[in-house]
């Protein structure tokens, strides 16, 4: 009984030691096909080689073919390994990596549809070869004439370009076919950047191209309704996140903050409120497209900085997902939310003049009443206009420190005092205060009034004048 003959077959796993972008370039030279068809063998699993060979023949490839890092075995031939187009090449050499023969004129370039030299156009001179058809000689380029004092002219030899067609007679490139499907596609590209576990994402973003454009279709992120900032950064779209942080983050706690103080209106609040909404609806609905045009971008620059096409290792590892990240982008939002805060504070107390600690804008109580008398005698001599930020911290102290004492005196009588009958003179009789301890940082002697259960400490502020927006306050309950 006749030898049926021996087929190697790629397991698709790869030798320790090797990496996996050094293997597919290794077996890509070997066999001089494309990238695009030895990553389709290796993620395949079992991918025999069309070459029927003998028993030393295979044993011999099997050893070559785990030199260059991937695993193989041998198997007797059998109709049920079936044929995948990967054969041997005609004559075993190596082809520069990058590069490629013209099947025609045997002319070697970079990956292209048409020769440079001959003109031929690759798909269809391999489809009129599959079909039995002959196809027509090259016609060699017209070479224009050299002046005389170049020399003679140089004249191609047509009959040479006929052997170098006959020695590539059994030439298969599937990848410059596209009937065949060989050539790593966009699609393929983008699932490997966007990696595993983002299928719909995937299909989506394959809907969405139309050539070179990406056509804008909304669709609905899920996981993005929680935040868009941090789904941007999960996807490693860091420059769309820090846009998406500005209108998701930054912008409502501004207008949340400063629509909280007094003297500023409240509408500030409610829209910063519906722009948090909004973020919630509005970017889960166009991230999809926004993600598929980073990726095809992201893609199409790798592809340019690189002979053929971006290695599968680079274009994985600049897609995919990092929660490394999140964990960036939620710190993040937490310190430039604490810091809008307190810069929101800063300019309120700076231009607004607010009370944000100690005070508040409430009933004046009597305020327009004031010891006019001892307000004009204590009145520096530099006036309301010349006010300094530590004149506000002082008076304040000023007052939380004096309305300290008055609480405790007047919970110590028992309530036996009327708070609404005193002023500053009987407390300060009281307490035995000295004339510093009753003054504010401008210098003006500082109001008492008490309505209810509580009590209220005036200053006059830097204008001398109660009832308006620059006095200073400090309220207090008392205890029943």
């Amino acid at each position: 009984m006749d030898d049926p003959g021996y087929r190697v077959i790629l397991t698709g796993e790869l030798l320790a030691g090797f990496s996996r972008e050094g293997v597919l370039g290794a077996l890509a030279r070997f066999f001089q096909v494309s990238a695009g068809s030895i990553v389709r063998a290796l993620d395949g699993g079992a991918y025999p080689i069309d070459d029927i060979l003998d028993a030393a023949q295979a044993s011999s490839l099997q050893q070559r073919i785990e030199g260059l890092g991937a695993r193989a075995r041998v198997e007797r031939h059998s109709a049920e390994l079936g044929h995948t187009g990967l054969k041997l090449p005609l004559q075993d050499e190596y082809q520069p990596a990058g590069l490629m023969h013209c099947p025609a004129c045997g002319h070697a370039q970079l990956v292209a549809a048409r020769c440079d030299e001959c003109g031929v156009v690759f798909a269809e001179y391999n489809r009129q070869r599959e079909q039995g058809v002959r196809p027509a000689a090259p016609t060699p380029r017209a070479v224009e004439p050299a002046p005389a004092a170049q020399g003679p002219r140089r004249v191609v030899n047509s009959r040479s370009r006929d052997v170098h067609a006959d020695a590539h007679a059994d030439w298969r490139e599937e990848w410059l076919d596209d009937d065949n499907g060989g050539l790593p596609t966009e699609e393929y590209h983008i699932n490997l950047f966007m990696g595993m576990g983002s299928t719909q994402l995937a299909s989506a973003c394959t809907g969405m191209m139309l050539g070179r454009r990406t056509q804008l279709k909304v669709g609905w992120a899920g996981g993005a309704v929680f935040s868009p900032f941090l789904w941007a950064m999960y996807r490693k779209m860091w420059a769309w996140g820090l846009v998406i942080f500005g209108f998701e983050i930054l912008l409502p706690v501004i207008l949340i903050a400063a629509g909280g103080k007094e003297g500023v209106s409240d509408i500030l609040v409610t829209v910063g409120l519906l722009l948090m909404v909004m973020s919630r609806v509005f970017w889960p609905l166009v991230l999809k497209y926004l993600y598929c045009r980073h990726a095809r971008r992201t893609i199409s620059y790798m592809h340019r900085l690189s002979p053929t096409y971006a290695s599968d290792i680079d274009i994985a590892a600049r897609g995919g997902t990092s929660r490394t990240s999140v964990f960036v982008g939620v710190v993040m939002a937490i310190v430039a939310s604490l810091l809008a805060w307190s810069i929101v504070d800063f300019m309120h107390a700076r231009y607004v003049q607010s009370r944000a600690v100690f005070s508040s804008q409430g009933e004046q109580g009597g305020g327009a009443q004031g010891p006019s008398a001892t307000d004009s005698r204590t009145r520096p001599p530099g006036g309301a206009g010349q006010v300094s930020e530590n004149k506000w911290v002082t008076t304040r102290g000023q007052l939380r420190s004096l309305g300290q004492q008055i609480n405790e005196w007047l919970l110590g009588t028992g309530r036996v005092v009327d708070p609404e009958k005193l002023n500053m003179e009987d407390i300060s009789r009281a307490l035995a205060l000295d004339s510093q301890s009753i003054v504010d940082g401008w210098g003006r002697q500082v109001y008492f009034t008490a309505k209810g259960p509580g009590y209220k400490l005036i200053s006059a502020g830097p204008d001398g004048k109660f009832g308006n927006s620059d006095d200073v306050e400090y309220r207090r309950i008392l205890e029943r």
